[in-house]
């Protein structure tokens, strides 16, 4: 491995600043063996998979540990770690933690910070084996359950999760009964994909119980009600999906339209599209609600309705739709240049996401519960204006 020599500055400066009485402090055999025992005791089991680099821990062992140097340490792993040389910020991280002169409080910042190391290394059973035993000494701890709480989610350990989630006081109620009921969707998901609509019921209800307007849970038991050929049930819980999460009318329009249809009750259909008419709609719910006017009013009024929204809230989509009927009436002389202007409406309009990060920034076609890139719960959300809904 190639060692970076703008270390040995780095280091001098260390030494400078840890006294020059100990500098050159060479290791003894003592202090190697106290290492190994140190280890054993933090990781069970320890095996070194992680390669060394022979020229770093040669200049480690030249620095003893103290308050003045324990910074320095962990700003020098802090940079490795930076840089995705992870074994280099182990060597440091555990040449700190095999002292044996740490404060409790250092020793728990040092464990911490070697665990960041060995995920970013991918050893994440060793993570497990570093966090658990400092969140079972202090389960308030919030940055050590938080980043056993982030494994637990890489790992699709859900129940370990709701468990460890439940017990830390230092989240605050609002946020941790979102993450439990996140984390209750999660294993209703894995049911729902073997079959076992029951027990995936049965979490999605427990996600509910949690936190009472969950959207994921309520979307998920009224698809599932659909399924089952429940359609009072299936409305019942898009109707507290539109209540207390309107953001989400879009991506429940085409199963609300459906399970009306399904049910035979024309009244109730009136009604919906009586409500659809008073208030401002996302695309999606105006092309849907068009379609079924047309069936029951016909396609004048259908059309009517269709400008009227469009015009409420105008969009590339229905921009795109009321080009593709317009292209269907267009003198034979100007149908290649209106023709010309659909296709470049299609093409802008399938290109552009749907759903946005509120946090990152992230853009997606499909909903995501959990943003793929900041790792958030709950933050991405359906675009809403001319270049999306």
């Amino acid at each position: 491995m190639e060692f970076s020599w703008w270390l040995v500055p780095l280091a001098g400066f260390a030494g400078w600043c840890i006294g020059y009485e100990k500098i050159r402090h060479a290791i003894t055999g003592k202090r190697n063996s106290r290492q190994s025992t140190d280890l054993s005791s933090l990781l069970p089991g320890h095996d070194d998979r992680v390669e060394r680099d022979s020229e770093l821990e040669a200049l480690l062992q030249q620095y003893s540990v103290d308050d003045t140097s324990f910074d320095i340490y962990r700003t020098l792993g802090d940079a490795f770690r930076r840089r995705g040389e992870y074994s280099r910020a182990i060597g440091v991280h555990e040449h700190l933690l095999a002292t044996g002169k740490l404060a409790a409080t250092q020793r728990r910042k040092a464990i911490l910070e070697l665990s960041r190391d060995y995920a970013g290394a991918g050893l994440l059973d060793r993570v497990e084996a570093l966090l658990v035993p400092l969140v079972d000494e202090d389960p308030n701890e919030r940055e050590a359950s938080a980043h056993l709480l982030r494994l637990y989610e890489k790992q699709q350990d859900w129940q370990s999760a709701i468990d460890l989630a439940s017990a830390n006081q230092s989240i605050p109620q609002e946020d941790r009964d979102e993450l439990i009921a996140q984390y209750c969707c999660e294993i209703a998901a894995l049911r729902e994909l073997e079959d076992n609509l029951e027990e995936s019921e049965q979490w999605l209800k427990r996600a509910i119980k949690t936190e009472p307007s969950c959207s994921r849970a309520l979307l998920m038991l009224g698809r599932q009600s659909i399924e089952l050929k429940d359609f009072k049930a299936a409305l019942s819980y898009f109707s507290e999906i539109e209540i207390h999460h309107p953001e989400l009318a879009p991506e429940i329009a085409e199963s609300v339209f459906y399970a009306l249809q399904q049910s035979g009750d024309s009244d109730a259909m009136q009604q919906h599209i009586d409500y659809i008419r008073d208030r401002q709609n996302s695309y999606s719910v105006i092309k849907l609600a068009r379609d079924a006017i047309s069936r029951l009013e016909g396609d004048k009024n259908a059309s009517e309705f269709f400008i009227e929204q469009i015009a409420r809230r105008p969009s590339l989509k229905g921009l795109r739709d009321w080009a593709e009927r317009e292209l269907e009436t267009t003198k034979p002389r100007d149908k290649e240049k209106v023709a010309a202007m659909v296709e470049m409406l299609r093409h802008v309009v399938e290109e552009k996401p749907v759903y946005r990060c509120d946090r990152c920034g992230y853009r997606c076609k499909q909903i995501q519960w959990r943003c793929p890139g900041c790792e958030n719960w709950n933050s991405v959300k359906v675009i809403i204006g001319a270049e999306g809904e």
